[in-house]
């Protein structure tokens, strides 16, 4: 079985209470059966706290948030309560193991970080898409379920993975060369996945092949600033579903700038700052290019990318532009580069659900 993770994936640390936005806030935090049971038998005064502010719906436990959005748990200073009493050990595994995640086909496992935490983003956004590979042994996924429910078959599917993982390679091999502005970019990236597409499911039957590709070649021919792509951008805001204030006060923003931005969002594109083009690229490719093993297709890939990047480069304008003070710093702008953190705010409201990816993956 292969491995992968990118190069910077070992070395990530938390910075804890140097963090400006905090993983401890706005979440509901999910707590595992088993240290949720440990919570509840816990003596001392911590003990009763955790047991006052353990929750319980439809069979899971966690820790609702409190009126200021924060963990009960999360100290004035930024540092974990039940860290500081009782050790990194009785953390439960959802808060011990983010912002790493790992995600399994077989006979495939990847390892990265997730774009919503402000320390791996840097990382993230700075990665050449150098990687380490490792074989391990397949002892470790001996449950069936673990294979995808759409497998051709384990020859099939091993096929098809390597296929990716060869696509994927050249993407990025040729992302260099990509023109710099934005639409000249997704010119060439819309080129390289209908080619990969021809090539990878030339016989694919499970979704309507001639009428997609056809539809994607004589598509996204206006300007990435369009009155269509607009519309698109409304829509999703319509559709995310947002976790708290902070989405809130997005909407706030954007329902006030709505009927001005499309008009002066090419202009503004003009004076921005880098875009990271080719990283999220590498970013989205590496974490979700499994998803063509489900969908036999890597256009919703392609559709991805691109609908995050411009949901991105929209809200970037909308913040910088219409966003008031008080509310700019609600997003920590003038402390990082703008875009940056609008990287940051977009993954921690869509991609840790998975309605709201599903609405960039069609």
């Amino acid at each position: 079985m292969l491995l992968e993770y990118p190069l910077f994936y070992p070395d990530f640390a938390c910075i804890g209470q140097a963090c400006k936005d905090s993983c401890c806030r706005d979440w509901l935090i999910d707590i595992d059966f088993e240290t949720a049971e440990k919570y509840q038998n816990m003596g001392g005064a911590l003990g009763e706290k955790l047991r006052r502010k353990l929750h319980k719906k439809d069979g899971e436990f966690y820790f609702d948030v409190e009126k200021d959005g924060r963990c009960p748990f999360l100290q004035e200073d930024g540092l974990c309560e039940i860290q500081r009493c009782r050790g990194e050990e009785e953390l439960s595994k959802v808060c011990d193991a983010y912002p790493r995640r790992e995600s399994m086909v077989y006979p495939y496992m990847q390892l990265d970080l997730h774009l919503s935490c402000e320390e791996a983003a840097k990382a993230i956004l700075s990665w050449k898409g150098e990687l380490i590979r490792e074989e391990l042994e397949d002892e470790r996924l001996s449950e069936k379920e673990n294979i995808s429910e759409n497998s051709t078959g384990e020859s099939g599917q091993n096929e098809l993975l390597v296929s990716l993982l060869a696509f994927r390679q050249g993407l990025w091999e040729a992302l260099p060369d990509f023109p710099k502005d934005i639409h000249g970019f997704f010119a060439e990236l819309k080129t390289v996945f209908l080619q990969g597409e021809e090539l990878l499911f030339y016989e694919n039957t499970a979704f309507p092949y001639c009428k997609e590709l056809e539809a994607l070649e004589n598509g996204l021919t206006e300007p990435f600033f369009s009155e269509e792509s607009f519309r698109e951008y409304c829509k999703m805001n319509e559709e995310i579903q947002g976790r708290g204030e902070l989405w809130k006060s997005f909407l706030t923003i954007f329902h006030r700038a709505e009927k001005d931005l499309q008009n002066k969002m090419q202009s503004f594109y003009r004076e921005r700052e880098k875009l990271y083009l080719e990283e999220f690229c590498r970013y989205y490719t590496f974490r979700y290019l499994m998803t063509g093993l489900k969908k036999k297709s890597i256009l919703p890939l392609f559709h991805l990318i691109r609908k995050c990047i411009l949901w991105m480069v929209y809200t970037d304008s909308l913040l910088q532009y219409y966003a008031k003070e008080e509310e700019k710093k609600l997003f920590f702008f003038g402390e990082e580069k703008a875009f940056f953190r609008v990287a940051v705010f977009f993954s921690k409201e869509v991609e840790h659900q998975k309605k709201n990816m599903d609405l960039f993956l069609e």
